[in-house]
């Protein structure tokens, strides 16, 4: 099986989280086929289900997804995968996000390493992409944040998904070159085949 891929290029993430609830609704109830939406926020903070009440401030957006705050904005691509899990098994479907950002690393010569936790792909121990899904009727919700070109200054308001912030990176630091969000989109689009079929393997 594959999933089309939609861009939505660069965009508000409230819009784009209404869409994707939407678009899980008709998925959920067999009324569309699923779908990988891309997207690059305008600067956003959102708040997972693990964060502490005290730490969802003005401004910050409590969505569904595991995890605690994290920062999506201009230079991280941001891809939504709405569609059914391959198989009932949630660990296996982080392990298909992982593998999917350590495929797009691959692409620009990096060797990068799943978390031990499924929440997150790292290169030398600097952490370029963060995962924090919703399954939902077994349909997906949320998805993954990779890292293209990003300043470190959105990373120390937060603490991102609990880490110091100093764990962040992006793919073009860690690369040693600029690397362009169409150049993120095509490699994502080139690796896409992992969230579907056989179970992922490590």
């Amino acid at each position: 099986m594959t999933f089309a891929i939609e861009d939505l290029g660069r965009a508000p993430y409230l819009p784009v989280l209404e869409r994707m609830r939407a678009l899980h609704a008709e998925v959920a109830s067999g009324t569309a086929p699923g779908r990988i939406l891309l997207v690059e926020h305008e600067p956003v903070y959102t708040a997972g289900r693990a964060t502490p009440a005290a730490e969802v401030t003005d401004g910050i957006v409590p969505i569904e997804r595991g995890g605690k705050v994290t920062w999506h904005g201009p230079g991280q691509l941001t891809v939504y995968p709405v569609v059914p899990l391959p198989k009932r098994d949630v660990r296996d479907w982080l392990q298909r996000l992982e593998r999917l950002g350590i495929a797009v690393c691959a692409e620009f010569g990096l060797t990068a390493q799943a978390s031990v936790d499924g929440t997150g792909v790292f290169v030398g121990g600097r952490k370029v992409a963060s995962i924090g899904v919703a399954v939902q009727r077994w349909v997906n919700l949320h998805g993954i944040g990779i890292n293209v070109c990003v300043a470190d200054t959105p990373w120390q308001a937060v603490r991102p998904c609990g880490l110091d912030p100093s764990i962040m990176a992006d793919l073009s630091t860690v690369a040693g070159r600029p690397v362009t969000m169409a150049e993120a989109r095509a490699a994502v689009a080139r690796a896409a085949f992992v969230l579907a079929g056989e179970p992922a393997a490590r």
